[in-house]
């Protein structure tokens, strides 16, 4: 195993025990307002105080986890209306 994947996996070993929590919270805000982008997900969230910071980074690995779980899907792409890039537009499925 490499450094990369062993930092990869110490790092997952300090959060998998708030991974379930974390989840929640993404798809929750998920269906109160769908059709979002990680990084507008991610704004919503540190305007609630949820996260420290307004990065995408916060959020998406957790998207990544529902959307292989099937309760989150990417819907579309479309304009960020945080970062203008085009990008992928997520929605809760269930």
């Amino acid at each position: 195993m490499g450094i990369t994947e062993e930092t990869r996996r110490e790092s997952y070993e300090n959060i998998k025990g708030t991974v379930a929590g974390r989840q929640a919270i993404v798809l929750q805000e998920l269906k109160k307002c769908p059709r979002l982008t990680a990084n507008e997900l991610a704004l919503r969230l540190y305007k609630q105080g949820i996260i420290p910071r307004p990065e995408r980074n916060f959020v998406h690995p957790r998207l990544t986890e529902l959307v292989e779980d099937g309760r989150a899907a990417v819907a579309d792409k479309r304009t960020c209306t945080v970062s203008g890039k085009c990008c992928a537009v997520y929605v809760a499925t269930g």
